[in-house]
């Protein structure tokens, strides 16, 4: 835009405005015709408001720079506001890498693989747009700065907006992930297999497995757990149901923890214990503990070795073995109230034998003290084992005193039964309550209850 106030000052604005040019016309005839200083900055004024070198006019000037178009003065230009921008609280792209554990030893069972969250957490968060400054042209004209875009959230299932419209938050336990463009937060986990490629699952919500569970790997959810192959010598956890259509193959140290119910083809040298019922066709050589029914179905209805506990009842086909198998039943009490009694029982039986051992060992060193043949090191013994056999016998009041509560508890406790449909074998010890009753001769179709303190059958 050229702005001509007089025949050879020339101010020329470019840039919208942000920049000012000056040239100093004078043709080639009266190339040395004077233009002064004064007339040029006079013209200049006029126009020009902030940004201007008057260095740059008086070199123009002086010099005679004539017919060249020169900057002489600069704007500032807006500084655009920035976008927001949302900052998650997950990764996206979650690299999976082993733990190293702390002496440096690396635990590839540990991948992390998914991203858990809870009910509760955030998500996601808007962060806003900066705002920005608008620009002045060198006329003293305001440029209005672009504003920042403000971002927004493209969400699913199991997520809710805060009220301020600024948190993403999470409205059920699960892994939270991208499908698509959209945050969602998944209930159900869904794996081919539990083995190397995997590690240890760890899930807020429901899992469920297409195939096996492998040997040494461990599986813990806050909801239930769902196996369509075979347990395999692994650890589940689970605070809902589990049900594992193939089997339980504990190898001796696999382990089933069902905060529910618990459904098993069959249950085979494995630790198990459920708070509500466990339905099996077969359970072999493993200690099981249900607070519920434990109900043994299907053409085996088998159950042979270990131990098997209930609250309530225990059904099943057969019992025991020809081989006369040894086998446990226990029903009536609670079963966890029975282990806690009998943990009790070896806690007390081992703080006794400390007392007597170190009651023992102070009657050598009071001997020494009144012969006068202690050090100085035995003396520093003798102090400690007066502190430990304080602290043994103060321990020791506590248990008592709990294993008092139980037993009396357990002892008012003889309900429940156990029914067997087809045989129970010798080698099979039943026990109700606190009645006992060891079976000798192969016995069919009947149930075994308690009454009057005595472990008594009756028919089926």
């Amino acid at each position: 835009m050229n702005l001509n106030s007089k025949k050879n000052i020339s101010l020329d604005l470019r840039k919208d405005g942000l920049e000012a040019y000056l040239t100093l016309i004078v043709d080639e005839n009266s190339i040395d015709e004077k233009i002064s200083y004064e007339e040029v900055m006079e013209e200049i004024n006029k126009i020009i408001k902030i940004g201007l070198n008057q260095d740059i006019v008086k070199k123009m000037v002086y010099n005679k720079i004539y017919n060249e178009s020169v900057c002489i003065a600069k704007g500032f230009p807006p500084e655009n506001g920035k976008d927001g921008y949302i900052r998650y609280y997950f990764e996206d792209n979650k690299k999976i890498a082993p733990k190293v554990n702390k002496d440096g030893s690396v635990d590839y069972r540990e991948l992390n693989l998914v991203n858990n969250v809870k009910a509760g957490d955030v998500l996601a968060e808007i962060i806003l747009p900066k705002e920005g400054k608008d620009g002045t042209k060198v006329t003293g004209e305001s440029i209005p700065y672009k504003p920042g875009k403000m971002p927004f959230f493209k969400y699913g299932k199991n997520i809710k907006v805060s009220d301020d419209e600024l948190f993403l938050i999470a409205t059920k336990g699960g892994q939270v992930k991208f499908v698509g463009d959209k945050i969602i937060v998944s209930d159900v986990l869904e794996l081919t297999s539990v083995d190397n490629s995997t590690g240890n699952i760890y899930f807020n919500g429901t899992i469920k497995v297409k195939g096996n569970i492998l040997n040494g790997f461990q599986v813990k959810a806050k909801e239930d757990i769902e196996v369509s192959g075979v347990v395999e010598g692994a650890i589940l956890e689970s605070n809902g149901d589990i049900l594992i259509r193939q089997g339980i193959q504990g190898c001796n140290n696999g382990k089933v923890v069902s905060g529910g119910n618990l459904t098993s083809k069959f249950i085979e040298n494995s630790f198990i214990f459920c708070n509500k019922n466990l339905i099996a066709e077969a359970i072999m050589h493993s200690e099981v503990t249900c607070r519920g029914d434990v109900k043994v179905i299907g053409k085996k209805g088998l159950i042979v070795g270990g131990i098997c506990r209930a609250r309530r009842e225990i059904y099943a086909k057969t019992i025991g073995s020809r081989m006369a198998t040894s086998t446990i039943l226990e029903v009536g009490p609670d079963p966890e109230l029975k282990i806690r009694f009998q943990k009790l029982e070896e806690s007390i039986n081992l703080s006794k034998d400390n007392l007597n051992k170190i009651d023992q060992s102070l009657i050598i060193l009071e001997n020494m003290i009144k012969e006068n043949r202690i050090d100085e090191e035995k003396k520093i013994l003798y102090e400690k084992l007066i502190h430990t056999k304080k602290e043994i016998e103060e321990n020791l009041g506590g248990l008592n005193r709990e294993y008092i509560v139980i037993k009396s508890q357990l002892s008012n406790i003889s309900s429940g039964k156990i029914k067997v449909e087809g045989t129970i074998y010798p080698g099979v010890k039943i026990v109700i309550g606190n009645s006992i009753m060891f079976i000798r001769d192969e016995m069919r179709h009947c149930t075994f209850y308690s009454d009057e303190g005595k472990v008594k059958v009756g028919p089926f």
